[in-house]
């Protein structure tokens, strides 16, 4: 599968997860929503992990790798209590039309990280676009 069909899938499946998200909430409270989700990711990770090839260097290219690690963790251990914190008190459907700000982040943090340069004028005016239609999301 490339990593086209990789990207829509994962948008499909991210919608499901916010709309689910949102009933789960309703019954149980967002930390042991959390825990119980990642307990289950962790299996799933770890079966995908013992099936997966041996990957050379593994040591030397794991300890490169520890402090983005470090980074990616605790940013998406902190984005899943706020999203879904944001999803139980404001709702799945605006809370994704706030968050669905974050390819503009991308950009700037692959920008600082790896010296990627995709800055544009047309980046620019989308990013704006997209805040701009985030504003007016809020205030209706």
């Amino acid at each position: 599968m490339n990593w086209l069909w990789m990207a829509i899938l994962t948008s499909i499946l991210w919608g499901l997860c916010y709309a689910s998200t949102e009933q789960i909430v309703k019954h149980i409270n967002i930390k042991t929503y959390l825990a119980i989700s990642s307990f289950l990711c962790f299996i799933g990770f770890s079966i995908f992990a013992y099936l997966e090839p041996p990957q050379e260097n593994f040591k030397e290219n794991f300890q490169k790798a520890i402090p983005w690690i470090v980074i990616s963790v605790f940013a998406s251990f902190l984005g899943s209590f706020c999203s879904t914190y944001a999803i139980k008190h404001g709702g799945a459907s605006l809370s994704a039309v706030i968050e669905i700000s974050y390819p503009v982040w991308v950009v700037l943090f692959a920008s600082v990280f790896s010296g990627q340069n995709n800055f544009s004028l047309n980046l620019l005016v989308g990013g704006f676009m997209i805040f701009l239609g985030t504003v007016f999301v809020i205030r209706s």
